[in-house]
């Protein structure tokens, strides 16, 4: 009955490490509400928003019919009349308004900078979201990693004392030496350490996700929810890399970039030209009234704006290369994300179908010869040490794809499909 004994324990074990229940914690965050979250409260993301309701400020300052407020002057002196036209004094007074006016198309162009730069900064805002959604989930992962790690250490610790008990009182009947009593202690002492490993690790990723988030360090929730058990399909490469160039808004940022700059190289072009401005007056004095029109025209003898077209084409060609350079960046992750899931995939794969089916057959073969009296106690003991190490690179495998996936949803800026 001993020997029975010490085989159910670690069977009871065994299924106590692969039950989901077991390992069940109060459910109060899920995936989907520490997105929404993080999308709410990180402070770059809410900062890099202000920088929208700018790029907006500056379009509406742009579809302005006339760039520059007119200008009113006016006049008022008193003039001496002459001797002979009876003398004392007269008064002078004059009011002029003037407003210039652009003549080469410039508001159209400043409005394409604008509507560019807007879009610009739209994209970036969904890129942002893109890489912290991206980071949220990594962490995700690795803290739901961590709560399986550490229920299982747990149920490793209570596993270790009870085999402890047993060994101790098989060694009471003479059965057992104390070096399997001291053995057993190690054995034991080893389990708390992996356990106190577990519960710091746990910890750390449940900060890590506390600062995407945005919100105060609390330890008090817990998180809910599953890593892949079955390995998924292989995506094609270069669908990932179509994708990923279409759809990721970085891209599309650096579009806008492109076009912005090349717009605002227009803008300099244009601005060369001199505005006229057009004023029109009215003075009045002892003798007459005077109205009339005049108009001004800036001679572009010295500036004619050589600097900026200078700084806006070495924008305009910055920008096409960071897009190219962009492009190849893009093109690597995807490499590097298909490398990942691929490896990740046959991971798993054969752990369902190799590892984890290998070690139930091997308890089962243990149980047979343990009945038939062919193995001893610590030959079953070494069994329940590999089972309960094999589920812990389990974990690891399981924890391992889900990154995968989440690189290639980061990479190709969507879903896996």
């Amino acid at each position: 009955m001993d020997r029975i004994y010490a085989f159910v324990v670690i069977l009871c074990a065994f299924f106590l490490i692969t039950s989901p229940a077991a390992a069940s914690e109060t459910k109060e965050l899920t995936l989907e509400q520490a997105i929404t979250l993080a999308i709410e409260k990180n402070p770059d993301l809410q900062s890099l928003r202000l920088e929208e309701e700018s790029a907006e400020g500056q379009n509406e300052k742009a579809r302005l019919l006339l760039i520059n407020n007119p200008t009113i002057e006016g006049a008022v002196s008193k003039e001496d009349k002459p001797e002979e036209e009876g003398g004392g004094k007269f008064t002078n007074y004059g009011f002029k308004l003037s407003q210039e006016f652009e003549i080469a198309g410039q508001r159209g162009v400043r409005i394409d900078v604008a509507e560019k730069e807007l879009a610009r900064v739209k994209s970036e805002i969904r890129d942002k979201e893109r890489v912290l959604i991206g980071d949220v989930k990594d962490v995700f992962v690795k803290a739901l990693a961590a709560k399986k790690k550490n229920g299982l250490a747990r149920a490793n610790v209570r596993l270790n004392e009870e085999l402890l008990g047993y060994t101790k009182i098989k060694f009471q009947a003479g059965e057992l030496s104390g070096l399997d009593v001291n053995l057993s202690e190690v054995e034991l002492s080893k389990a708390k350490k992996e356990l106190l490993l577990a519960e710091r690790q746990y910890r750390e990723a449940l900060l890590a996700l506390q600062g995407l988030l945005g919100v105060s360090p609390d330890m008090s929730f817990a998180i809910e929810g599953d890593l892949p058990s079955e390995a998924p399909a292989l995506p094609d490469k270069e669908a990932l890399k179509a994708f990923a160039f279409s759809h990721r808004p970085d891209s599309k940022a650096a579009a806008f970039e492109m076009e912005k700059t090349e717009f605002a190289l227009e803008l300099v072009k244009k601005e060369a030209f001199p505005n006229i401005t057009l004023s029109g007056f009215y003075g009045r004095d002892e003798r007459r009234d005077v109205v009339g029109l005049e108009i001004s025209v800036p001679l572009p003898f010295f500036d004619r704006k050589q600097a900026e077209k200078k700084e806006a084409f070495a924008k305009s060609e910055g920008a096409k290369i960071k897009a190219a350079g962009l492009k190849k960046t893009i093109e690597r992750e995807v490499d590097q994300a298909f490398n990942d899931i691929a490896s990740a995939i046959e991971e798993l794969s054969l752990f369902r179908k190799e590892i984890l089916v290998k070690a139930a057959e091997n308890l089962d073969l243990l149980n047979l010869a343990y009945k038939e009296g062919k193995i001893g106690f610590f030959e079953v003991r070494l069994a329940q040490k590999d089972t309960i190490e094999a589920q812990f690179a389990y974990i690891e495998a399981q924890a391992r794809t889900q990154l995968a996936l989440n690189a290639i949803e980061k990479t190709t800026g969507g879903a896996v499909r």
